[in-house]
């Protein structure tokens, strides 16, 4: 980001009427890059501490509710022993993992909270755009699963159907090229929070958006990933087909391709 002493401090060459208008529209080009890039990050990280304060209510009212149901059973059971806090934590813990998921079709208004999810689960150079993840909600809804544990969105999937066997970079950023009848499905982004990992919440995504496919007539699914998720996407049946083409994020990808 530009600092304001670098913009008072920038110095211009002068032209024979003043200065170089080329070098000063360029100088401002890239201000106005630099507050188009901070004003992205504020509303991310804004929209992040909104929903870290939805959930800390969310869990907050758990807690309350599992200490009145504790008091209740004490008062009725006096032979039982009283759960220590630690147990009580652990209790909670489980009974969150545990509560049902249920996977649907996105909705206009889980743009924040997609949002939040995409900057969380992936690096900035790889984090979709709140403007290019509304773009994906309005072009192919159809094609846009999201995970949800009481009313919260807490993971996704989502891509564009196409007629290319594998993805490029211009499919991340122009929703436009989707086609509803394109033979190949493909997915350009899925992510679960940190706290909901490892509970099989990514595999039900990821076999809805493969059921579809499938159900649709399609040829088959389409991804790229890094070379430490190969093996992950394997157990789908995604083959490996090498290095991509797509260089998105300044990342290495392998093209990985599920023929039904």
């Amino acid at each position: 980001m530009i600092k304001a002493e670098e913009i008072i401090n920038k110095q211009f060459s002068r032209a024979f009427w003043g200065y170089d208008i080329g070098e000063v529209d360029t100088f401002l080009d890239e201000i106005v890059r630099a507050n188009e890039r901070a004003e992205q990050e504020l509303e991310i990280a804004q929209l992040r501490i909104r929903m870290l304060l939805e959930e800390l209510e969310h869990y907050t009212g758990k807690r309350e509710d599992a200490k009145e149901a504790t008091g209740q059973k004490t008062e009725t059971t006096a032979s039982k022993p009283v759960e220590t806090d630690e147990k009580k934590e652990n209790a909670e813990e489980k009974n969150t993992m545990s509560e049902t998921v249920t996977i649907r079709y996105v909705a206009p208004e889980d743009l924040d909270a997609v949002t939040m999810v995409e900057a969380t689960c992936f690096p900035e150079a790889e984090a979709a755009t709140r403007e290019r993840i509304e773009a994906r909600i309005q072009t192919f809804p159809k094609n846009f699963w999201v995970a949800e544990v009481d009313g919260r969105v807490i993971g996704f999937i989502n891509g564009m159907a196409c007629e290319r066997r594998t993805i490029v970079d211009d499919m991340f950023e122009f929703a436009t090229m989707h086609d509803d009848k394109g033979a190949w499905q493909s997915v350009m982004s899925i992510g679960v929070l940190p706290e909901y990992q490892k509970h099989g919440i990514a595999a039900r995504l990821m076999n809805t958006l493969i059921d579809d496919a499938r159900s649709a007539g399609r040829k088959g699914c389409t991804l790229t990933c890094k070379d430490r998720l190969i093996h992950y996407y394997a157990k789908f049946g995604y083959q490996d087909e090498g290095v991509s083409a797509s260089e998105h994020g300044g990342a290495v990808w392998y093209d990985m391709v599920l023929e039904f």
